[in-house]
């Protein structure tokens, strides 16, 4: 890899964690592309050759979000079953939207996953590291036959996902007004017991 183009993926990184810190800090929705560029010591021209618009940052945002959902996978839980794993692992994920990225930020990750029809539907991707764990842990589930397997792991890591997005575009609709992690617990409850073998 030459010079060049080492010290441009060094320019995207470095565009990525400053908008990260700003949108953290002061709202996504409060931070320009200015900002971001003087934060991170850059230029409009090394801007615009990584991204298209400031809402194409959350794009190249997932990986971080992905990171943490690989943790999950890593860390020494005991679920007393399959269920409770799955269980566990999306509250999980409830959590980290809401103590980690935040209900302004996840309401522009989603506005902007509606509104533009061009841009890739990153939140349905089965690519995904968080639907690819899931499908995973299903798959698990139905291994050991804790889990119905008349339906396939991708179709029921997909009526899942359906529901968690319902939850989360609740709670930004309700501006954060109820527990996420709780009240989505509480809802994939009722479906997980629907898949119970």
């Amino acid at each position: 890899m030459n010079k060049k183009v080492m010290q441009g993926m060094e320019t995207k990184k470095r565009l990525i964690e400053c908008a990260r810190k700003l949108f953290s800090e002061k709202g996504f929705y409060n931070i320009t592309v200015d900002d971001i560029i003087k934060e991170a010591d850059s230029s409009k021209g090394s801007f615009y050759t990584h991204f298209k618009t400031k809402e194409d940052l959350i794009i190249h945002m997932l990986p971080i979000v992905d990171e943490a959902y690989i943790a999950f996978s890593k860390m020494d839980i005991k679920p007393e079953n399959s269920i409770d794993k799955i269980y566990m692992f999306i509250r999980y994920a409830f959590k980290l939207i809401e103590k980690e990225i935040g209900l302004e930020f996840i309401s522009a990750i989603y506005s902007a996953q509606i509104k533009d029809f061009k841009t890739d539907r990153f939140l349905i991707s089965s690519e995904r590291t968080y639907n690819q764990l899931l499908e995973k842990f299903i798959k698990e589930g139905q291994a050991i036959k804790e889990i119905k397997q008349e339906l396939a792991p991708q179709h029921i890591a997909t009526i899942l996902t359906s529901c968690i997005r319902g939850v989360i575009l609740d709670w930004c609709l309700y501006k954060g007004k109820f527990d996420l992690s709780d009240y989505g617990g509480e809802v994939i409850n009722m479906i997980l017991n629907q898949i119970k073998a």
